[in-house]
């Protein structure tokens, strides 16, 4: 008998409970523990009501305004209907028969009614036994799923659809409960009920792995598309130019003791010691070796097949007019922005090469970046470690440069443990010129990053945005000057160069930002396997160079 079903009747067990009962998934003290009583009441039969509900309310304030009470239910309501087609598509497979789910209902109204001393009258599980009904209605939506949405999703032959919807349907239900809601003290359920679903799937005979478009590549004898070689390529596609270093970042050859990486820190008294590379400290992660993530194969396994879904950020750099969001699943992000526009260096064989060049310069560039996928995808995080440095005292931030003020001086809060966030994209994805309130350990997994970089000092030279879209957005932490504009000047440096920056007093002809290319620079190209320390305060510009996953620990 298959592990989904004790599964799905814990979780059961566990959300819809009498009214005030504790667990001790909610043993801590706060406002998601309970959700409204009326919604408590139909949560059971009519979850779907109850999800478009609260996916209403989360649209009502500011994300960070939400009451509590409507994110817990969006989570609780994802996982009453996600255990629903669960438990329908197992009828369906013909794996459990109708007797063993209602003496499983039966089972656990008794234990309700045996350990209810309160007085409560146990809970209404009306509809927790699928009826013919129910199940032709299932059938029906089986019958009429075409496979994933034609946006990026993975599709694969109708029979294949059919059989797979229900799985992707789950998964999907799941995964926004994390992204929309932040999974609110369910994560430990989110994670269980999605690892013994993938453990279902992997051992039956008769489910189909999901299916994706390859694309068809042009002949590139140094990049096989074949199981034997799925690693990302470690050299830059066409397009993309590697820019010469005239303007090193310090580095360090191993790693330094965490004393002397305090001293670097502090070195010049109460300013941050400035960045500093350090080569050498990730060898021992298992992301580096033996669960490999350059792999594609790796990653589509670890990812459900390919299955989760993920944010994507869609454009060359978020302060590009055509830049926007997608949720789309992994293997879709893999095959439409990385297999297609990284991994393959040559042209679609379907395609004009001039359309592929304007595609790799970011008219249309995937990027998952700043996203806590750790969290929602927890095997992820058993390859890598916090570095140590990150518990390490760092000197404060600088403090932010007298007026314009903004609501970015406000005091950063603090941390009780670093914040991790993963990159993960093509080459030519970029992160504008901007600046963060954390200490950063910028650690690279996967291919090759351009990492450019401003002391707080230079501020007045870069021109920081300020307050737009009608005071909503926040955006002085990010410079006017766009990435172009920021490699160009890179240019002009390297032929100038005479030890130095060598460029006060020229503006290049540019008279919108004329103090920028007076403005003085650190640079570095960082490899697989090094990370880069970036004080707080300090205004840096990323351009990936080959498909490229990194990760950054934020600390204060």
């Amino acid at each position: 008998m298959s592990s989904l079903l004790p599964l799905t009747q814990k979780i059961l067990g566990l959300i819809i409970a009498p009214a005030n009962t504790s667990f001790s998934l909610d043993s801590t003290v706060n406002d998601f523990a309970t959700l409204p009583p009326c919604l408590h009441t139909v949560l059971p039969d009519r979850p779907e009501a109850v999800l478009a509900l609260a996916r209403e309310k989360l649209h009502t304030w500011p994300y960070a305004e939400v009451p509590g009470c409507w994110r817990r239910a969006f989570v609780d309501a994802s996982l009453v209907l996600a255990v629903k087609r669960v438990r329908e598509a197992l009828l369906h497979e013909g794996e459990e028969d109708i007797g063993q789910w209602a003496r499983g209902k039966d089972e656990w109204e008794e234990e309700q009614e045996a350990g209810n001393s309160d007085g409560q009258q146990p809970v209404n599980n009306a509809g927790r036994v699928e009826r013919a009904s129910s199940r032709k209605r299932r059938r029906d939506q089986e019958d009429r799923y075409e496979g994933p949405s034609s946006d990026g999703e993975a599709s694969g032959s109708q029979e294949q659809g059919k059989d797979e919807g229900w799985v992707e349907e789950v998964v999907g239900i799941l995964d926004m409960a994390v992204i929309m809601a932040g999974g609110i003290e369910r994560e430990s359920l989110i994670e269980a009920l999605l690892s013994a679903l993938q453990t279902h799937i992997e051992s039956h005979p008769s489910a189909p792995a999901p299916s994706a478009k390859r694309p068809k590549l042009l002949p590139n004898p140094t990049d096989a598309d074949d199981d034997e070689n799925d690693e990302f390529p470690t050299s830059s596609p066409p397009g993309i130019s590697v820019p010469q270093i005239a303007f090193q970042v310090p580095t360090r050859d191993s790693p330094p003791s965490m004393l002397a990486f305090e001293s670097h820190m502090r070195q010049d008294g109460d300013v941050n010691g400035g960045p500093l590379v350090i080569k050498g400290a990730l060898e021992h992660w298992p992301a580096m070796g033996e669960r490999p993530w350059r792999s594609r194969g790796y990653l589509m396994h670890r990812t459900f097949g390919g299955r989760r879904l993920v944010p994507v950020e869609v454009g060359r750099s978020y302060t590009d007019e055509k830049w926007g969001q997608r949720i789309i699943t992994f293997g879709a992000f893999m095959d439409e922005y990385l297999i297609r526009k990284g991994y393959g260096h040559g042209v679609h064989a379907d395609e004009e090469e001039d359309e592929e060049e304007e595609e790799i310069q970011g008219a249309k560039i995937g990027y998952l970046a700043q996203h806590d996928l750790f969290a929602q995808i927890p095997s992820l995080r058993m390859d890598i470690c916090i570095p140590d440095y990150c518990y390490t005292t760092p000197p404060p931030p600088p403090p932010p440069p007298p007026p314009p003020p903004s609501p970015q001086d406000r005091e950063t809060p603090q941390l009780s443990e670093p914040l991790l966030n993963a990159w993960f994209g093509p080459a030519g994805t970029v992160s504008p010129l901007h600046t963060d309130p954390y200490h950063n350990i910028l650690c690279q997994v996967v291919g090759r990053k351009y990492v450019r970089l401003y002391s707080p000092n230079q501020t007045s030279k870069l021109y920081p945005r300020g307050v737009e879209q009608g005071g909503v957005v926040d955006m002085s932490n990010t410079s006017q000057v766009d990435d172009v504009e920021v490699e160009e000047e890179a240019n002009a440096d390297l032929k100038d160069n005479n030890g130095g920056n060598g460029n006060e007093g020229e503006d290049n002809g540019d008279e919108k930002f004329p103090l920028f290319r007076t403005a003085c620079y650190q640079e570095t190209i960082l490899n697989e396997g090094e990370c880069l320390y970036i004080p707080a305060g300090w205004w840096h510009y990323v351009r990936s160079l080959t498909v490229s996953f990194s990760v950054s620990f934020w600390w204060n």
